[in-house]
């Protein structure tokens, strides 16, 4: 394979500010949708399922798509990757805005998906190549992991004031100034460095990953759905298991593997992968919940639910600068994982119990931030170079799955503990909630539940993400 030789002197710096551009409103739309439920089921008149469906199409499909595009760039080269990433991502964007309907946006936040599957793998392979193993690989990580965690938590504020002023399609075409911009720099300043081994393509992992997560997905969502029999529940949900463990197997016996799980034996990279599933699902479907609690419960417009969630996206996009220079220098995730989680979990608690609500917003976007970049930099300098695409590819998987996973379970916690308060003879539709003082209580009640479930398993996790070993950045030939 040809070896990729880092970038020296401060154009280091002016590519990872392209690469920062280019990977931001990927990032943004993870969540940008969420503050967006109460008029896209007026205005489109989308049910409770097409609604949940419109908002995490986006992150189940790249789960699987992800996982063509990393290995895909490590052959054509991640700059001419990024490019085609970056054209396709505004061309949905513009079919996102003018979808007539809700259907017809679930199709095109899946094209969407497809562009941002380009996007994000290459993203974070490009880093490691212009920066390599060096000391200020961990802060350009840092860098990726503050626009990452504060991204998410930034697109519910930026839908916020984009609802407040413009009509609902606003939201996407504010991603055609940043791409406009993004696409000749990524052509002038980024080179496209080709690995010289062709592995084999084949299509059946990425499509037995796809049809895993959403199968499993629909029948988390359906759960809840008036009218869904136990055999619409129990088939979607066995064929999505089915697929997953299929997916597993295949990577196992391919001499060539879409999903390197032989990376998995490095005990950094498995714990950087716990840290970036598990928490990005709960801050993910925690903030859904949050902007519908703000909006239906606190009779807050979608301006004044985003000034009111201001203080997650700040300490998130603060949280991983900082964190990347403190790792630089001392090299001690086996600090900064819990740290981070214990200040996510507290802030959970804040939440739940009504008191420093803003406080406890504060301290879960900074942990949440930390943690997040934390568990990039355990991925992807775990990995050798050669394998950088391979890395990137589990990375956005893990961020992918975490947030789409938690769209879907969040939701559903919510929905079964408002239709558990409601009394008898009331609509049990959580997108009703607010038309009564029965229905707000209700969901009150249910946001609470969300809330603590959140500290608890952010709590767990703790336990679970912590790096085990000091042998976090070994290749897999020495953990061999």
């Amino acid at each position: 394979m040809t070896s990729t030789t880092p970038v020296v002197g401060a154009r280091r710096w002016l590519v990872l500010a392209v690469v920062l551009l280019c990977f931001l409103p990927a990032a943004v739309d993870v969540t940008i949708l969420t503050i967006t439920v109460p008029t896209l089921a007026h205005e489109l008149h989308a049910s409770p399922p097409e609604v949940l469906w419109t908002v995490d199409v986006y992150s189940l499909l790249m789960v699987g798509l992800v996982l063509v595009s990393g290995p895909l760039g490590d052959r054509i080269g991640h700059q001419r990757l990024l490019l085609a990433g970056l054209v396709v991502f505004s061309a949905a964007s513009v079919l996102c805005a003018m979808a007539p309907g809700p259907l017809a946006l679930i199709g095109a936040r899946a094209l969407l998906a497809v562009g941002a599957s380009m996007i994000i793998p290459a993203t974070l392979a490009l880093i490691r190549q212009t920066f390599g193993d060096g000391r200020d690989h961990a802060v350009a990580i840092g860098a990726w992991s503050a626009v990452a965690a504060g991204a998410s938590a930034l697109g519910p504020v930026v839908g916020g004031f984009l609802l407040q002023h413009f009509w609902w399609g606003s939201i996407f075409l504010v991603n055609l100034p940043i791409v406009a911009l993004a696409l000749p720099a990524v052509a002038l300043l980024l080179r496209n460095q080709v690995e010289s081994a062709r592995q084999p393509w084949e299509a059946t992992s990425p499509l037995l990953s796809i049809v895993g997560f959403l199968g499993c997905a629909y029948t988390i969502i359906a759960f809840t759905h008036d009218g869904v029999g136990a055999l619409e529940l129990a088939l979607p949900g066995a064929l999505g298991l089915t697929a997953l463990v299929l997916f597993v197997r295949r990577q196992q016996r391919l001499p060539h593997p879409m999903l390197d799980l032989s990376l998995f034996r490095l005990p950094g990279l498995r714990a950087g992968v716990v840290a970036s599933v598990l928490p990005v699902l709960v801050m993910v479907g925690f903030e859904l919940q949050l902007v519908q609690y703000l909006q239906f419960v606190k009779g807050l417009s979608a301006e004044g639910a985003a000034l009111y969630l201001i203080p997650m996206p700040v300490a998130a996009t603060v949280a991983g600068p900082v964190g990347g220079m403190v790792l630089s220098r001392l090299g001690r995730p086996r600090v900064d994982v819990p740290a981070g989680l214990l200040l996510a979990a507290a802030g959970y608690v804040l939440v739940a119990s009504g008191t420093v609500v803003p406080l406890g917003l504060a301290l879960i976007g900074f942990g949440h931030g930390l943690v997040q970049m934390v568990a990039s930099n355990l991925i992807m300098a775990t990995a050798p170079s050669s394998q950088a695409g391979a890395a990137a590819g589990i990375e956005s998987v893990s961020y992918e799955a975490g947030a789409g996973l938690g769209i879907a379970i969040f939701g559903t916690v919510t929905a079964v503990a408002y239709r558990s308060s409601l009394p008898p003879g009331v609509s049990t539709s959580p997108l009703e909630a607010g038309d009564s003082p029965e229905t707000a209580r209700a969901f009150a009640e249910a946001f609470h539940t969300t809330t603590w479930l959140a500290a608890a398993l952010t709590l767990a996790t703790v336990f679970l993400a912590t790096p085990k070993s000091p042998a976090a950045h070994t290749s897999p030939e020495a953990a061999e």
